[in-house]
């Protein structure tokens, strides 16, 4: 058997390709950049570099169907915001071999983070009290009168790509000026959301028409930025609030395939917040398969057509750790400066705690990946301790669907061909 994984160079990718080397198949990468760690896995047969997701989604989406077309692929597999444009071509590619997802419009409309405010209303969901503002006029206005913290963040993102926590409402103004100027968007003014003090807690979904079938629901230990965003450690919970937004989201969408859901959990009451919607699969699959819900297995069996059953429950208080990443949880909050010298080392005592924890990453039976990764992150060490370190990995790997839709016209017609 065979397989085409698109995107892969994230910790989701690599599991992903190992998942599905263990169950058989020959994996193809496609990616956008020659830093892929994921592609020195001995679970890659082969590896191609298509042009930028992010840049030339054209380009990228002829590369994938060229090589759809060229080889017998028995699933195809994308990865993070790969999946969003391709499943534009949907049609084409389930010419070629098998893909589930679903329609380009259903996964813009769950990812947008203003059309949130609608659909999580209609399936009785709660999310922070939010404000579109129609022009930087009403932004502004609307900001000078505001007295409590809040979040700014684009109305379309991924992993807090481009979200500012503003706690100070005197600056308020200043900083959502900063972001509009910084990522051009002039045209699709950013968000302005309560913010919610508290911890993340996310969910992972594979659903069929509706219903879910696999479900891992974790809170996050550590954050990279600290002040939210990727976990970098993280724990399986029960929460029965955040299963129960899940299965009324998902059947809203009667969903099929992956989608994965963060929330704020309040600090005082313990409340759930619904603040993204990720319909992809993340990270949080890592952990699940650790405790005990393999939602790749499930889903290449969906692939084939077969009737999937329920999968067992997730065992709860399973941890896993993305140690790179926690390295940098842990630099960050050495080199802040408005932490006391007690508060660092207090964040140093907990940081190099021994718990029992699974890795993202590193594996004994596969270690060049890691290698890789580890030479790459020493010779980008300084861009990566910037404001924008983390732009360093998901430069291509975002979907951005405003240059997609220039020249559609033109590039669709001779890509579905």
């Amino acid at each position: 058997m065979k397989a085409l994984v698109t995107l892969a160079s994230t910790p989701t990718g690599l599991f992903i390709i190992r998942r599905l080397h263990q169950l058989g198949y020959k994996v193809t990468v496609i990616d956008s950049h020659s830093r892929s760690f994921e592609s020195y896995s001995n679970g890659v047969s082969k590896r191609i570099i298509a042009p930028s997701l992010r840049y030339d989604p054209h380009g990228f989406a002829k590369t994938v169907i060229s090589e759809l077309k060229q080889e017998q692929y028995d699933l195809y597999f994308p990865v993070l915001e790969c999946g969003f444009l391709m499943a534009y071509y949907k049609d084409t590619i389930q010419r070629y071999t098998k893909m589930v997802t679903m329609s380009f419009e259903d996964i813009t409309l769950a990812h947008n983070k203003d059309a949130m405010r609608a659909y999580a209303e209609q399936a009785n969901v709660r999310i922070p009290k939010t404000y579109a503002p129609d022009s930087l006029k009403d932004a502004f206005r609307f900001l000078e009168e505001s007295d409590t913290p809040m979040v700014i963040k684009p109305a379309v993102g991924c992993n807090a790509h481009g979200q500012k926590i503003v706690l100070d409402p005197k600056k308020a103004v200043w900083e959502y000026g900063q972001l509009v100027k910084e990522y051009g968007l002039e045209g699709r003014l950013p968000l302005i959301q309560q913010y919610i003090k508290g911890t993340l807690v996310s969910t992972v979904n594979l659903a069929v028409k509706g219903e879910v079938k696999g479900e891992v629901v974790f809170r996050a230990l550590r954050t990279v930025p600290t002040s939210g965003g990727t976990s970098s450690y993280r724990e399986t919970i029960t929460s029965p609030e955040a299963e129960l937004f899940d299965a009324r989201l998902i059947k809203h969408f009667n969903w099929t395939g992956f989608i994965s859901f963060d929330y704020m959990e309040e600090e005082t009451t313990g409340k759930l917040y619904l603040i993204d919607c990720n319909p992809r699969i993340a990270p949080g699959a890592i952990l699940g398969f650790y405790a005990g819900v393999d939602v790749v297995s499930a889903f290449t069996e969906l692939a084939q057509g077969k009737e999937i059953a329920a999968l067992p429950r997730q065992q709860d208080g399973v941890r896993c750790k993305l140690n790179f990443l926690d390295l940098g949880w842990l630099l960050y909050n050495l080199i802040d400066k408005n932490l006391t010298a007690k508060e660092k080392f207090a964040c140093f005592k907990t940081w190099s705690k021994r718990e029992k924890s699974y890795r993202d990453i590193g594996s004994i039976h596969d270690m060049l990946p890691s290698f890789a990764l580890w030479a790459f992150l020493l010779r980008n060490v300084r861009k990566l301790l910037g404001s924008d370190g983390g732009e360093i990995f998901l430069e291509h790997s975002l979907f951005d669907e405003e240059t997609f839709q220039k020249g559609l016209a033109e590039s669709a017609t001779t890509t579905i061909l």
